[in-house]
């Protein structure tokens, strides 16, 4: 009788602590839960704080402030904030969410990630090949074409009864070679050289390059085509079209030694872009250099 009233005790100990446990249970999570306010960003979950990075690059897209958008993600505990950043950039290009996707390559490019994908989204290039040509290449191409109206001023500057002059009596004819670069006439010409800009010194590049950009005759970008750079360890040739997520008619060219160097089209007759120069005089805190120079197929 003794050990049977000890187990009811026992019994009723438990049952106790479970109703105990289930009342507090109740009281914790439905009457008085716990509310969490003043949060740290570091305590945030991954996906809370992904969404957090995606804010934050919204919002430096509007006050234009890199030390508080630098501030901000170091709050977040990252090891490495610039991946991250990459890395989302990377995931909505990929969902083809425009406007996220400029406002993280932006947030990006300006904390110093090194990634040739994100050019397009901060100064798109194919816009401003379209709009940039060199005036004095338009003029030799429209002297090229058109002839010269001072072409019979010879036949104009001997009296009619005197004989022919001869060929050292003309000062006036201009000689041969008018234009001062050996390119072929405008009518033979299957690509223009459209822009070549010196995009200068600075840290993001991650190494010295020449960009180049192909394009058909409405600016759009040709894949496939083969480049030629010359330059002081020789010639070296490569194709349009390696990385898409840039531009279809984009390729890069790592410039490894100081110099001069030239790009042209080698799939059929181009104009030659000159006088790309290279030096070591970029500062230590921008050590990179690039040149950005376009193509585009003429009209037929």
């Amino acid at each position: 009788m003794f050990s049977g009233l000890k187990i009811r005790h026992w019994l009723f100990l438990v049952l106790g602590c479970a109703v105990g446990l289930a009342i507090g249970l109740f009281i914790t999570w439905q009457v008085w839960p716990v509310e969490y306010y003043d949060t740290d960003p570091i305590d945030l979950r991954t996906e809370h704080k992904e969404d957090y990075v995606v804010m934050i690059a919204a919002a430096y897209t509007q006050d234009n402030d890199l030390d508080l958008a630098a501030t901000r993600l170091e709050a977040l505990g990252f090891e490495d904030p610039r991946q991250m950043v990459l890395h989302l950039f990377r995931r909505y290009d990929e969902a083809a969410y425009e406007e996220e996707s400029r406002s993280l390559a932006r947030l990006a490019y300006d904390i110093g990630v090194q990634d040739i994908a994100l050019l397009p989204h901060i100064e798109t290039p194919t816009a401003t090949i379209e709009i940039v040509v060199s005036p004095t290449i338009t003029a030799t191409l429209e002297a090229t074409v058109a002839p010269s109206p001072t072409e019979p001023a010879p036949e104009a500057t001997a009296a009619p009864t005197e004989a022919p002059p001869q060929p050292t009596s003309t000062p006036t004819e201009p000689p041969p070679e008018p234009t001062p670069t050996p390119l072929p006439p405008t009518a033979e010409l299957d690509y223009q050289l459209v822009e070549q800009s010196d995009l200068g010194c600075s840290s993001n590049w991650g190494a010295n390059y020449i960009l180049v950009y192909l394009q058909d005759e409405h600016g759009r970008g040709l894949a496939g085509v083969e480049i030629m750079v010359s330059g002081p360890a020789g010639e070296d040739s490569f194709f349009t079209g390696l990385k898409p997520e840039v531009d279809s008619g984009f390729a890069d060219f790592l410039v490894t030694a100081p110099g001069t160097y030239s790009v042209q089209v080698l799939s059929g007759a181009s104009q030659i872009a000159e006088a790309i120069t290279f030096a070591d005089g970029c500062p230590a805190e921008n050590p990179y250099h690039a040149w950005r120079v376009a193509f585009r197929r003429v009209s037929q």
